[in-house]
């Protein structure tokens, strides 16, 4: 046995290989690989289920980092430029994506043909999209139409409204990303460019989509309630607003997941609508974002919405960082846009305007817009600023404002002297049990589902003693006794159900039916539909959720509990991911070097995306 494959016989002996990752390197064995070849397609295996489109050859030794081997653990790399050389020499790795070999290795990334092939089709896709709106002369629009965007902004003279801004470009392009962090008005932006939209066509055809059933249904929420107060402000017609949907679907039923894992809409059948909104973008996985654009018509309009800051999708890629990181900061634009802009709402309202940026080559340019002002945690000023310090990554500050408390964020440091293992369960049985048994004495099980977005109680792991599943167990044994089935038990579905129409992330409520027997209620398509425990799909007690199931959803009160021990998972992102769930109150339990720690760290994801766009 060689050296190469001494190597993966000690990752796995590491347990940092799964099965799967050596029974690849064996087939790579059988098809006349090389020992390096198998160690690559292993670690290239492996990278996906970390979220990775693949592995830099240059820096394979970081990849053994994040799998928790160590320098002085007994795995030998070869030499990076003599296994790139055997890499290159080899027929089953193509040079290019189009290749029929198993592996590519392309810029230094070594990738699964699949992935790869999923980059290259989706920057292909993109960039036939955008065409050239960063740097050609864009038309200025129709006068009425600019005046109607100013009348639903409320525009006045002299004022920059980046939210007027981005339905302004979505107007004129066919791809745009509207950015920014919890309740800058992203969703009430794209209502109105919705709005604007219709007014031109009455048959217009618009999807509204979300990764997740939850982040589905807030989506919905938010465009009618959008529409609503505009037509009760007397900013749109309430027929115009009729023409814009109230409903909103998952991506995978939006794309028509069939029973053989394909979709029925691809190029070859594009989705039939002229708008496709999607929202909760840094969910979307590579895959499914490839899948999405190519199914999205030429001619149409792909919308994007999303918080970049947030933790990328649980599956491969981190697809709306490398789109923003080719779009810019979206904080300025391109001169001949900004011009344009400008031009057009300062006929109706004076002295508005864009500031212009630098022109530049950047693939997507022109094509987003990130707002920045807060709306929704008006009244918990402290979450809105903790949320800034933690983009910005400074522990110091961070710290001084977990330490000052006040305006809604509250801080248990569990590091510090005298802190007992029960402590923070005597806070839990305080500030959140009684909520939870409140669900029990609800009206119905609708109103006990309205009570449930109360509270949540977050959890960086999902196993382990600080995990999901162990403070679920804590809270049953509290609020059900022995009884599995009890009433109030809130129950999340853990994967897609077609046949049920319950998808990953939507959150029911055990609640006897009228013969008594337990059954759980879920709200699906503004209704209350209930199962039986042994219908439902795989799921999860949802008293305790991880940050990574939060995402699509916000809580008045959220309780963030990080781990004891420092924990790959901590990260910048997932920090800022949960403490951005929560509306009015945050209660984070942690120490001073478990934040550091999640400072220190980004949730980065290793993507050929950002060069195949350029």
């Amino acid at each position: 046995m060689n050296a190469l494959s001494d190597a993966i016989a000690a990752l796995a002996r590491a347990g940092a290989l799964r099965e799967v990752d050596r029974a690849f390197a064996r087939l790579l064995r059988r098809m006349g690989a090389s020992a390096d070849v198998q160690l690559a397609g292993a670690l290239a295996m492996r990278a996906v289920a970390l979220g990775h489109s693949g592995f830099a050859l240059n820096d394979a030794r970081a990849l053994l980092d994040e799998l928790g081997v160590g320098a002085d653990a007994d795995v030998a790399l070869p030499d990076a430029g003599a296994w790139a050389d055997a890499l290159r020499a080899s027929p089953l790795v193509g040079a290019d994506p189009d290749a029929s070999a198993p592996l590519v290795f392309q810029h230094g990334l070594v990738a699964l043909r699949r992935y790869a092939r999923y980059e290259k089709g989706l920057a292909d896709a993109l960039r036939a999209r955008s065409g050239d709106a960063g740097s050609g002369i864009v038309s200025t629009g129709d006068p009425a139409e600019n005046a109607a965007l100013a009348r639903l902004f409320a525009l006045r003279p002299g004022t920059l409204d980046r939210q007027a801004l981005a339905a302004w470009l979505v107007l004129r392009q066919r791809l745009a990303l509207v950015t920014g962090g919890p309740g800058t008005g992203k969703t009430t932006t794209v209502a109105r460019m919705l709005a604007l939209l219709a007014a031109r066509s009455d048959g217009l055809r618009i999807a509204l989509a979300a990764p997740t059933g939850r982040a589905a249904a807030r989506l919905a929420e938010a465009v009618a309630d959008a529409l609503a107060r505009d037509v009760a402000e007397g900013r749109l017609g309430a027929d115009i607003a009729a023409r814009v949907p109230r409903q909103a679907q998952t991506l995978h039923r939006l794309l028509g997941w069939q029973r053989s894992g394909a979709f029925r809409h691809d190029a070859s059948l594009p989705l039939p609508f002229d708008v496709v909104v999607v929202d909760e973008a840094s969910m979307v996985d590579l895959p499914l974002m490839a899948k999405l654009v190519d199914a999205v018509a030429p001619a149409a309009r792909l919308v994007l919405l999303g918080d970049p800051d947030q933790l990328p999708a649980v599956e491969a890629g981190d697809v709306l960082g490398a789109l923003c990181a080719a779009a810019g900061d979206g904080e300025s634009l391109p001169p001949a846009l900004a011009r344009a802009a400008s031009e057009a709402l300062q006929a109706t309202v004076p002295e508005t305007g864009f500031e212009p940026g630098q022109d530049h080559a950047a693939p997507l340019a022109g094509h987003r817009v990130h707002l920045v002002r807060g709306y929704r945690q008006a009244n918990a000023a402290g979450i809105a600023a903790l949320a800034r310090s933690v983009q910005h990554g400074d522990a110091d500050e961070v710290l001084e404002r977990l330490r000052a408390g006040g305006d809604g964020v509250h801080w248990l440091d569990t590091g510090a002297s005298g802190f007992g293992a029960n402590v923070l369960e005597r806070r839990l049985e305080t500030g959140v049990l009684p909520q939870y048994r409140a669900l029990a004495q609800a009206e119905d099980p609708q109103a006990a589902l309205r009570l449930a977005t109360g509270v949540r109680v977050l959890t960086a792991l999902r196993h382990g003693p600080g995990g999901a599943h162990a403070w679920n167990a804590w809270f049953a044994q509290r609020l059900g006794g022995g009884d599995p089935w009890f009433r109030g038990r809130l129950v999340m579905v853990a994967a897609n159900s077609y046949r049920h129409g319950l998808f990953n992330g939507d959150t029911g409520v055990c609640w006897p039916d009228a013969d008594g027997s337990p059954v759980v209620w879920f709200e699906q398509d503004g209704r209350l539909r209930p199962w039986s425990p042994g219908q439902l799909p795989q799921h999860d007690t949802a008293f305790a959720t991880t940050v990574h199931k939060a995402q699509g959803s916000e809580f008045d009160a959220v309780w963030l509990l990080l781990p004891r021990a420092d924990s790959r998972v901590l990260s910048r992102e997932l920090l800022y991911t949960g403490l951005t769930r929560a509306r009015s109150a945050l209660h984070i339990a942690g120490s001073a070097d478990a934040i550091e720690a999640a400072l220190a760290r980004h949730a980065g994801r290793v993507s050929g995306l950002g060069w195949r766009l350029e």
